[in-house]
């Protein structure tokens, strides 16, 4: 029989039925043990596939009975390979020199710049010297952080001379101009001048910019009336940009300079063909499976548990979550509190879970939210053990998502770009899975949102005064359960420790 509960769109079952569900967990019954399994996000579904073929053989090894939850999350390829073509784009090129070149000169602080500047920029050659190291010839993955020496500061800000001179440098870049003329003609739109006159015609330059912020550069003269009205609304939203990194700095929230101004610059003019969208609908496919309506793969794999678990609690049952996969445990967790509440198809109220995170991409706010809120904790009380496995700060910042065009891991994406806020906006979040937010002092990290602070705060209390975390590669004397060898985002699924581990908590549970 196949461990597989496949589910294609929304969440619903994919080339099985309802009956194979109730089959495959009433056979997983019989066990004493059982494994949940919930891949990462980000992957196809041929490689969700592949990971239960590994970890099968894992978890039986453990005495367990293993279901694996395969799920249709897209390819990490994808947005790899779209922040390399962006990277390679003309337009985007001449505004990340432009913004980084002020994000260094602000860190630096040196007076005696430009007449208007009270910070000294460094030059162009040099900021030119510094992209080019992102590329090596022997190898193009081992190329150098540009400005990586540089140590961003808080109370960094710009004065108003230094943003009109911004803006005047944007605006009257030649080749920023021609850049923007032609990713306007390769979506078919015409710039404008002030009182509405056409500008010579420019090839078209092939950009993945986002339509709806081309549209509004292209406008009819509503940005202002300033010569090259286009162009002027470009350097605007290029200073909106740099205010955002500096404020970054100010906040704590930065992911080091360069990384910073490129998640900045994406925010405002790529987000959508980045990978945005795909991202938040890739999470809501772990909600939908457990929708009450057409056949989805989580609520039937609860129904089938409801009706199968014994009453005497005997079933021992683990989840274990990688990357996105934390996420849908989330939301399996809440599903259980919602039928708890609503006395439907509810488990035993002693049924516990153990949950295993493996470098998770759930947001402290989500994972916090699961767990519950004071004083009654509900979410917790469904959480017998829980064990989180990821890699130490260090080894994130050196696990390159593409190369050094974006040199830090994805959960540094996510965290920096691809996550939301309330409003549905591109907006920075911490994850339970960066390491960063769970070492030394980051009280200050947020003080400008007091609902994520909160949430943390409850987070370190539970992961770090119970030694429930362990951070990546761990020491050879680290103890049976506590072993992880894994220094890239994908490695833990496959990871020898980690493995061992698993098998160690699942065999102890």
């Amino acid at each position: 029989m196949s461990h597989i509960i496949s589910t294609g769109a929304n969440g619903q079952l994919h080339g099985m039925t309802a009956a194979d569900v109730t089959e495959l967990v009433t056979e997983a019954l019989k066990s004493e043990r059982i494994v949940l399994h919930f891949h990462g996000g980000l992957v196809n579904k041929a490689a969700g596939e592949g990971v239960a073929r590994m970890l099968t053989p894992v978890y039986e090894e453990a005495g367990a009975y293993p279901i694996f939850l395969v799920w249709q999350s897209g390819a990490v390829e994808i947005i790899r390979h779209n922040l390399l073509e962006i990277a390679r784009e003309e337009l985007f090129d001449r505004l990340l020199r432009r913004i980084l070149a002020w994000s260094v000169g602000k860190v630096r602080d040196v007076a005696g710049g430009r007449p208007g500047l009270t910070t000294s920029l460094p030059s162009e050659q040099e900021v030119r010297t510094e992209l080019a190291a992102r590329k090596r010839k022997t190898d193009p993955e081992d190329g150098e952080e540009p400005f990586g020496a540089e140590e961003p500061r808080s109370g960094v800000t710009l004065t108003q001379e230094e943003e009109e001179r911004f803006l005047t440098d944007v605006e009257q870049d030649a080749d920023v101009r021609e850049a923007l003329y032609g990713a306007m003609a390769d979506r078919g739109l015409e710039a404008r001048t002030e009182g509405g006159r056409g500008v010579p015609d420019v090839p078209p330059m092939e950009t993945h910019m986002d339509a709806a912020v081309l549209e509004k550069l292209a406008g009819d003269g509503s940005e202002g009336a300033r010569g090259l009205v286009s162009t002027y609304a470009l350097a605007k939203r290029a200073l909106g940009v740099l205010r955002s990194v500096l404020a970054r700095y100010d906040l704590g929230t930065h992911h080091g300079v360069y990384p910073t101004v490129v998640e900045e610059l994406l925010r405002a003019f790529y987000i959508a063909d980045l990978g945005g969208a795909e991202w938040q609908a890739m999470k809501k496919e772990t909600s939908d499976t457990f929708a009450t309506k057409g056949e989805r793969g989580g609520r039937l794999l609860m129904d089938a548990l409801a009706t199968g678990l014994p009453a005497d609690g005997s079933k021992r049952i683990t989840l274990v979550g990688h990357s996105t996969g934390a996420v849908f445990i989330d939301n399996l967790i809440a599903e259980v509190l919602q039928r708890d509440e609503a006395q439907v198809r509810t488990l035993r109220r002693d049924q516990q879970f153990q949950v295993c995170f493996l470098a998770p991409a759930a947001t402290s706010v989500h994972f916090a939210d699961a767990l519950g809120k004071q004083p009654d904790w509900l979410g917790r009380e469904r959480i017998g053990r829980f064990r989180m496995f990821t890699m130490t700060d260090a080894a994130e910042r050196a696990d390159r998502l593409a190369g050094a065009v974006y040199p830090r891991s994805l959960l540094y994406l996510v965290s920096g770009l691809l996550e939301r806020d309330a409003s549905a906006k591109s907006a920075w979040s911490p994850l339970v899975g960066l390491a960063r937010y769970f070492d030394g002092d980051v009280d200050e990290l947020l003080r400008s949102d007091t609902g994520k602070a909160a949430r943390l705060a409850d987070l370190r209390d539970y992961l770090g005064g119970q030694g429930l975390l362990v951070r990546s590669p761990t020491e050879p004397e680290a103890e049976p359960g506590f072993r992880s060898g894994a220094v890239r985002h994908g490695d833990f699924d496959n990871d020898p420790l980690v493995q061992e581990s698993l098998v160690e908590l699942i065999r102890t549970w």
